[in-house]
């Protein structure tokens, strides 16, 4: 069966919608053998060797002389936001609370929200509309009891705080210039997070990762590097044949598939207002991209 570029793209973007929901089991699976940093510079390092033996033809070493200090910013900047801020407070919040409810909390449109408040991006009554009912939704999943709204659960706190830093990351992209590519800027950014995490370990005090292996934990690291890889390809194949608008609803898939590893891996059941708040953001994010 031959399937059209377009039908490649949509498969491409429902593989990166599993990859997302995968890296909480990763990161459970390896929490109990590693610190809160080491778990994630081994396998952003997993993830940088993987690129380079997959990618490596498309990455132009003669570049790095030519890449100007605000360029140098820009990606130390998102690969902090991304890496360092995102994805560390993602795994704590993965351990404080149910993968379903992170997972939820994650699909917010914030890309949107902050492309309103730094990129000045336009805004219309309706897209103010659908981003309360998401708000309200992360509000309905992260309050412990439906009494007091102020009181919020850690781990659903860290999801919306994981949210913010990964959005910003994104929304700079837009002031890159197209001197590279983003197997480039890929590779640089997960060098540049590998070199911030390994020192944060160590200011923590964890140590080296010289015990606790074994070859479940060696294959996971491989796998969770495997899945940044195809997160990369996913999205530039993706993104790069189906649009934008269709492309975002593909992705709300990430709540199904976390809940189904949840459910399947860890017996976790979304509850009522986990299942009401999801419903409200998947909604609102459905109805904002029907607007684009």
């Amino acid at each position: 069966m031959n399937l059209s570029n377009k039908q490649k793209g949509i498969l491409a973007l429902i593989g990166l919608a599993f990859t997302y929901a995968s890296f909480g089991f990763f990161t459970r699976y390896l929490s109990i053998s590693f610190g809160f940093f080491q778990q994630l510079y081994l396998r952003i390092f997993a993830g940088l060797v993987i690129g380079f033996l997959i990618f490596g033809k498309n990455f132009d070493f003669s570049k790095l002389k030519k890449i100007t200090s605000g360029e140098w910013f820009l990606l130390i900047f998102r690969a902090v936001t991304y890496y360092l801020l995102g994805a560390a407070i993602f795994n704590k919040a993965i351990l404080l609370t149910k993968i379903s409810t992170v997972s939820f909390i994650a699909s917010l449109p914030m890309v949107a929200i902050l492309g309103f408040l730094i990129l000045k991006e336009k805004v219309t009554v309706k897209k103010l509309l659908y981003i309360t009912l998401s708000f309200m939704g992360v509000i309905i999943i992260s309050v412990t009891s439906l009494s007091d709204i102020f009181v919020w659960g850690q781990g659903e706190v860290l999801a919306l705080l994981s949210t913010i830093f990964a959005s910003l990351s994104i929304v700079f992209r837009k002031y890159q210039t197209k001197l590279l590519n983003n197997v480039e800027i890929t590779q640089i950014q997960l060098f540049i997070a590998f070199i911030f995490i390994f020192i944060a370990s160590i200011f923590v005090k964890e140590g080296l990762p010289v015990n606790n292996w074994n070859g479940n934990v060696f294959i996971i690291i491989l796998l969770s590097g495997l899945a940044n890889v195809l997160m990369i390809f996913f999205t530039n194949y993706g993104f790069e044949h189906v649009k934008t608008s269709i492309a975002s609803n593909i992705l709300t898939l990430e709540m199904f598939f976390a809940v189904l590893i949840g459910l399947l891996i860890y017996k976790e059941i979304p509850g009522f207002k986990e299942t009401l708040g999801g419903a409200l953001i998947l909604f609102s994010v459905i109805q904002m991209n029907k607007l684009e």
